[in-house]
């Protein structure tokens, strides 16, 4: 088993369990520290029952390996409060690790969203599938639980996931045809609110766009080169025949959800 660990925010490893031992023998890590490895949903702290082997005695001293910053596995979320913590680098590669272990139900969201939007009433489907798409993203982030196709058919608070993206999309478009900068303004602000929806079910769709507002506070240049960089994997989707597209586009909206993630950590 090879251990992950956040040092001041920064990810090192990996190590031994014997390491890390020496390590709380020596005070360089507490069994508070954050640490990860293979098969985990989360960061969890060296004192979990996750880590049977660690903070169970110090075992043989052996050489510590030299702490390295990598990009496997999980990003470490920020803990410090009122920091910016988007890394469009980790939001991509978050949303291709969740693509490969569900890449059924992503392309099978983006068919039937594509078949639905042919028709009238699709097109009050569209929305409802893309916020229960995100709770789907949710709970892969959270517990490591794939997705169910039928999970996109959830009707609970039908209205909102509805009706809330749709009159956002009218009022964000209205800003754009009349008035570019109010346009850009409300896309920066109300990006997340079809995230925070699904994050958190509980809360009106007027809540989650002031939400969705406080949690891109800080965050808009990042999100600008987030949109910047979809956009460039749609082109490369496109490039590919078109069947590219099956990938990047559930891809495209997994990372939106992956960033609103860790931006939610800072507010």
């Amino acid at each position: 088993m090879m251990v992950f660990l956040n040092i001041n925010q920064e990810q090192v490893g990996p190590f031994q369990p014997e390491q890390v031992n020496q390590m709380l023998a020596t005070s360089q890590v507490s069994l508070e520290t954050l640490a990860w490895k293979e098969g985990m949903a989360n960061w969890e702290p060296l004192s979990s029952t996750t880590f049977p082997d660690i903070g169970r005695g110090t075992g043989t001293p052996q050489p510590l390996a030299s702490p390295q910053n990598i990009n496997t596995g999980r990003p470490i979320e920020n803990q410090k409060r009122g920091n910016s913590t988007t890394k469009n680098g980790s939001a991509i590669g978050d949303a291709f690790t969740f693509f490969k272990a569900n890449a059924v139900g992503s392309i099978g969201w983006l068919i039937i969203t594509s078949a639905l939007s042919s028709t009238v009433i699709g097109c009050f489907m569209a929305p409802l599938l893309g916020v229960n798409f995100f709770a789907c993203v949710k709970n892969f982030r959270e517990s490591g639980k794939t997705m169910d196709l039928g999970e996109l058919f959830d009707f609970s608070k039908a209205v909102e996931k509805i009706l809330g993206p749709i009159v956002l999309g009218v009022i964000i478009g209205f800003g754009f045809v009349f008035l570019i900068i109010p346009g850009f303004i409300f896309s920066m602000w109300w990006a997340f609110s079809p995230c925070v929806l699904a994050d958190r079910p509980d809360l009106s769709f007027t809540d989650a766009m002031k939400e969705s507002r406080l949690v891109a506070k800080g965050n808009w240049l990042k999100l600008i080169i987030l949109f910047i960089v979809i956009g460039l994997l749609q082109v490369l989707g496109a490039l590919c025949f078109g069947v590219g597209l099956l990938v990047t586009i559930p891809v495209g909206h997994v990372a939106l959800y992956c960033a609103y993630d860790q931006c939610k950590k800072s507010t």
